[in-house]
């Protein structure tokens, strides 16, 4: 368990700006951000890909996020998490076990709030344009980021690929110091189509029918 949460907060790290940015990195992240924040939910798949060159590592997954509000509904290795805006339920499908925690105990041990993952702009990281590119036929911003207290992070930079179209993010690749690193693609990405609400309501019953257990942790 304690090895998913760091993947997953690797792979939705939070995205910030610190204030000694370059202008035109500034700009493009703000645009992301305004962009995204306006829309009444989101919907995203992704694949999700581990790389150490040196261990001979490449494991690729795909995932899922459905965001409303404050509300999150995240798909990945495997694990289902549930929030409501307040409380987060960890589904873990093969130990058929569920946590439930705070959203506040969730953000301590992961570092990262999902249902902000489009706006998380305002802290520890100077940002710096890298250049253009095109994927897919997609014109892209390229925005690399870096801690501004790099001796606490275990990766050195991030480096986004964000569509000069739409301002929707197409990548991000964390580049870790020990060797890992980890992209994440967006391969779907869908806005204001009216999610359930349903989508962010945990069934413990249902859960504890299946024979989950089911173990609160606030």
């Amino acid at each position: 368990m304690n090895m998913f949460r760091k993947l997953v907060a690797l792979a939705l790290i939070p995205i910030s700006v610190f204030a000694q940015s370059d202008d035109k990195s500034t700009a493009i992240l703000k645009a992301v951000s305004t962009t995204n924040s306006a829309y009444k939910d989101i919907s995203v798949t992704f694949s999700y890909t581990l790389e150490n060159k040196e261990a001979k590592v490449n494991d690729t997954r795909d995932g899922s996020l459905t965001l409303a509000g404050n509300k999150f509904h995240l798909q990945l290795m495997g694990q289902d998490i549930y929030s409501d805006g307040k409380i987060v339920w960890y589904v873990m499908k093969d130990d058929q076990e569920v946590h439930i925690k705070s959203i506040e105990e969730f953000k301590g041990e992961t570092e990262l709030d999902p249902a902000n993952f489009f706006s998380q702009y305002d802290k520890g990281y100077k940002s710096q344009f890298h250049g253009d590119e095109t994927k897919e036929g997609k014109a892209l911003n390229v925005v690399d980021l870096f801690p501004e207290d790099p001796g606490k992070k275990p990766y050195s930079r991030i480096r986004m690929g964000i569509d000069k179209k739409t301002n929707h993010i197409v990548y991000s690749k964390t580049f870790g110091k020990d060797g890992t690193d980890y992209l994440l693609e967006v391969k779907s990405m869908k806005t204001n189509v009216g999610v359930s609400a349903s989508q962010f309501v945990f069934s413990q019953k249902s859960y504890e029918d299946k024979g989950f257990d089911v173990v609160d942790f606030r």
